[in-house]
């Protein structure tokens, strides 16, 4: 893969733990890394340059290297589904998502959201209320790679690969925040909102049982 080839990330539409980027021809975002616009080096710096604040360019190379298997709730049944001769099924936790990503039964551990490490069963143990069940080919087929949120390391992602910070970037990055309005973020944690007055880095989740979640908010 060519090192000097970029992604441009949205920071302000995360889906739950998933970095969003730009995707190809403008269409919007996504959180499939498959779908994602690719920029050079040169097209990275001339959009960045030119960009909003919560646009930043971030190594195909590294995004790639930490990418997982999710898999979208909306493209899978939401009931247990037994297929006839099917002996590979796979099982995820009823009512628990990260945005919309399903989380998958893996012998020894808690749930997982990386598909790859879903365990394989030849049969489903439907006396398990809180789990549905589905062919493995059903959620093989809908898998995408996505790349966390929390995993982006300015420094060697952006900095480390040649990219300069804007002037406009650098110019308000250096003045006080002497305005109000705050900037909506999706917590990588749980996805709920979280309003902070940071729009370049998240400040943690103001939810107890978040993972993310910053004790300075008890003050």
């Amino acid at each position: 893969m060519n090192n000097n080839k970029f992604f441009m990330a949205c920071i302000r539409d995360t889906v739950g733990s998933n970095m969003a980027f730009h995707c190809d021809d403008g269409a919007g975002y996504t959180t499939d890394i498959d779908k994602a616009a690719v920029f050079s080096k040169e097209e990275a710096q001339r959009f960045w340059d030119s960009a909003r604040e919560f646009d930043i360019p971030v190594s195909q190379y590294w995004v790639s290297a930490l990418s997982v298997f999710h898999v979208d709730c909306q493209h899978v049944p939401a009931t247990t589904t037994l297929v006839d001769g099917c002996t590979r099924y796979v099982g995820f936790a009823k009512g628990q998502w990260d945005g919309n990503d399903l989380y998958w039964l893996c012998d020894g551990y808690i749930p997982v959201t990386d598909f790859h490490n879903a365990t394989i069963y030849d049969k489903p143990d439907l006396s398990r209320e809180d789990i549905v069940w589905i062919p493995f080919d059903r959620a093989d087929a809908v898998k995408r790679r996505t790349f966390a949120l929390h995993l982006l390391d300015r420094r060697t992602m952006i900095q480390a690969k040649g990219l300069k910070m804007p002037e406009w970037l650098k110019r308000q990055r250096r003045r006080k925040n002497n305005r109000t309005g705050k900037v909506r973020w999706n917590c990588p944690g749980c996805g709920k909102i979280h309003w902070q007055l940071n729009p370049y880095d998240f400040d943690g989740c103001t939810h107890w049982d978040c993972s993310e979640y910053v004790r300075r908010f008890e003050d």
